[in-house]
């Protein structure tokens, strides 16, 4: 109830306007006409000039120039102001990212990247990032995360990959530690002797892999009901790990190293002709969350300058 302008607890604000409901904009429509740009900020404090502002930043919802097209989005921005692109990955639970890619970005096309990572264990959750970069200065990261998981053992070198049915093929590993045992004059226990930093692992493979035709679904090259299928590919398998070239060896229980591979591959018959199995022997040459072991084993084309230290 209102009297004299004011309500019956003698507000003074009582017959002011009432507050006016703004809905999001989630429409623009130009139409009947020509227009030389499409220009809206959230910014408040916006003035109306000639000429709408060249820099993006924080306010600016969308910039259409109009420039025989209708892109309102802020990658025109990027490719002026981006040298590269930069992909990153960390193990959940992780500070240190490593760099797995970097592209050189020269026009809009170059913001497509695509990169399959091979150097992911089983079952672990990684977080992948994007970053833009001009000249070694970084942009806001862009990030996502995934947790592969897969059921076969695979070797992988330079994006050729090779696997087998974890139920078909094991390994067996041995960690080593160059060291020796003393036994003193006049003392019950033997001291131990380490001189080194050694630490790796040794192992020895046997299975019938066959190559990796899909990798979306991780289908490989041959009819599981029927393996006597895999026996064409022994040969070329054999040639694949005697190239002497580092090589990425991942099992499904998330174990994975850098590998090369040792004398002498052998290829027996496991009580049938047909039914084939190669062994090898293998020792760990370097880290696969290493920047600089990958580069210098030719396992990734990141060199130093992008390097997380």
């Amino acid at each position: 109830m209102f009297i004299c302008g004011s309500n019956f607890v003698g507000e003074a604000s009582a017959c002011a306007i009432t507050p006016t409901n703004i809905d999001n904009i989630n429409y623009v429509e130009l139409k009947n006409g020509i227009y030389d740009d499409l220009y809206i900020t959230k910014a408040t404090d916006f003035t109306i000039e000639s000429t709408c502002p060249e820099d993006w930043d924080f306010d600016t919802v969308l910039y259409a120039k109009l420039n025989n097209n209708t892109n309102a989005g802020n990658v025109d921005w990027n490719v002026e102001t981006t040298s590269h692109i930069i992909l990153k990955r960390r193990n959940e639970g992780e500070f240190q990212w490593q760099t797995i890619a970097t592209k050189e970005i020269h026009s809009i096309d170059d913001f497509t990247l695509n990169y399959p990572d091979y150097f992911i264990a089983s079952g672990q959750t990684v977080e992948y990032a994007v970053v833009n970069a001009l000249y070694g200065f970084e942009g806001n990261y862009s990030t996502s995360k995934i947790t592969p998981k897969f059921n076969k053992m695979f070797l992988i070198e330079d994006g050729i990959v090779w696997g087998t049915e974890i139920t078909d093929g094991f390994c067996d590993t041995t960690r080593n530690i160059p060291s020796s045992t003393v036994e003193l004059l006049n003392s019950k226990y033997p001291i131990f002797v380490k001189n080194g930093k050694a630490n790796y692992d040794t192992g020895s493979c046997k299975g019938s892999l066959v190559p990796l035709v899909n990798e979306e679904v991780c289908a490989l090259a041959y009819d599981s009901q029927y393996d006597y299928q895999r026996t064409k590919y022994q040969r070329e398998f054999m040639d694949f790990i005697c190239d002497g070239a580092p090589k990425i060896l991942k099992l499904p229980d998330g174990r994975i190293w850098i590998v090369q591979v040792t004398p002498n591959p052998s290829d027996t018959a496991n009580q049938t002709y047909n039914n084939r199995e190669i062994s090898w022997n293998w020792v760990e040459i370097g880290d696969v969350n290493s920047e600089e072991d990958l580069y210098y084993l030719g396992l990734s084309e990141v060199s130093p300058e992008w390097w997380n230290k």
